[in-house]
């Protein structure tokens, strides 16, 4: 292999079976301020090319084991070769071998015996074209990474569109449908009893209040991702506020015959965090566990103290969601087909604002696989 003589601003790659050409190149170059790299054949500097980032390649074109020619059909055919400029050293009389160089992409040639002035010159036109290619190159990968950021930034402005439609089809049709069942009663003078009417209300409440959070949901993971969502601290009676959050789905949960289970370890636990964003993560949370839940079974709400931090478990048992996608389910506007019709289950912005606001919390949260099937999420956040 090839071995570097000196260390300078550039390096240029002299590959001659010539030792007193390759001596004499190396003592001109390092004069010039350059690294100089030399091979004796084309193989080891093909190889050197192939490890190595070179600026200029000096190529002889008669050698042994590997001719010039046959390195430049090489190069020619490699990516992320063919842009190095590699000057052709020939003798006068090899002319032919020279304009067959430059059909293979060399930038340029030499005649031995080498003119010191025309070497310098050749060297730094070679030079100036590589740094010309590599402006243009790098300008080529930017304009590609904007142009992928703009399909990005669309695709993230279709999914959320495809989310709020989605989204909010669901609780709107709640609405429609209890508001015009009453309306259908009232048109025929049917008598709705209190009990009734309080179902119906409470389900159009129930509803409204969702698709208010989703739209507060969208609003608050742009103020978070701007940094303009900063928490209130308080004081809050874990037991008691828990409590408070599974009585707004009792009814939603005696419908489908579902059991919200409330456990807080130990007694009288209390943390100072923001309630209200709290309330939001854990709101959310549950409201995708009754997504997913089956009938007649069990929602669970755990609360613990875990040294310094509470640990704030929502579990479900449905049909739980893949180890693979443990991490990407936090993700905005990401969604899985986790039904078995296929249909897209829209996580949406839900997940994705419980990341980010118990980050700005001080916490985190991650998602387990609860036994025997569902998924248990986890939220911690400090006690004070």
């Amino acid at each position: 292999m090839p071995e570097p003589e000196t260390t300078s601003a550039r390096r240029i790659l002299v590959v001659d079976d010539s030792s007193l050409n390759r001596n004499m190149l190396t003592d001109f170059i390092d004069l010039l301020g350059h690294e100089v790299a030399t091979a004796p054949n084309g193989q080891i500097g093909l190889e050197y090319l192939r490890s190595h980032p070179v600026d200029t390649v000096l190529l002889d074109i008669d050698m042994p084991v590997m001719t010039g020619i046959e390195v430049l059909e090489h190069v020619s055919q490699d990516e992320e070769l063919k842009h190095v400029p590699i000057i052709v050293i020939s003798g006068h009389d090899d002319m032919e071998h020279v304009v067959k160089a430059i059909g293979l992409g060399a930038t340029d040639f030499l005649s031995k015996p080498f003119n010191p002035t025309i070497l310098e010159a050749r060297l730094k036109s070679s030079l100036e074209k590589k740094d010309l290619r590599d402006r243009e190159r790098e300008l080529l990968h930017s304009l590609e990474k904007s142009y992928a950021d703009l399909r990005a930034a669309e695709e993230s402005r279709d999914n959320l569109t495809h989310m709020i439609v989605h989204d909010l089809g669901n609780p709107l049709a709640v609405v429609t449908m209890n508001t015009e069942m009453l309306d259908m009663a009232a048109k025929m003078g049917m008598e709705v009893t209190p009990d009734a009417l309080k179902e119906r209300l409470g389900r159009i409440a129930t509803a409204s209040n969702t698709m208010g959070l989703m739209i507060q949901g969208i609003l608050d993971v742009s103020k978070l991702e701007d940094g303009l969502l900063t928490p209130s601290p308080e004081s809050v009676d874990v037991a008691s506020f828990l409590s408070s959050i599974s009585d707004q789905y009792r009814m939603a949960a005696a419908d489908r015959s579902i059991a919200i289970e409330v456990s807080v370890a130990p007694e009288g636990l209390t943390c100072v965090t923001d309630r209200t964003l709290l309330e939001r993560i854990i709101v959310n949370l549950l409201s995708n566990a009754f997504k997913y839940a089956t009938s007649a079974t069990a929602l669970r709400l755990a609360a613990t103290a875990h040294g310094e931090q509470i640990h704030i478990a929502v579990e479900d048992n449905g049909e739980g969601i893949p180890p693979e996608l443990h991490t990407r389910i936090f993700d905005k506007f990401f969604q899985t087909e986790a039904h078995p019709d296929g249909v897209k289950a829209g996580v949406g912005l839900g997940l994705a604002f419980c990341k980010m606001a118990t980050r700005v919390m001080g916490g985190d949260i991650q998602v387990e696989t609860a036994l025997p099937h569902g998924s248990r999420f986890v939220i911690s956040l400090p006690l004070e």
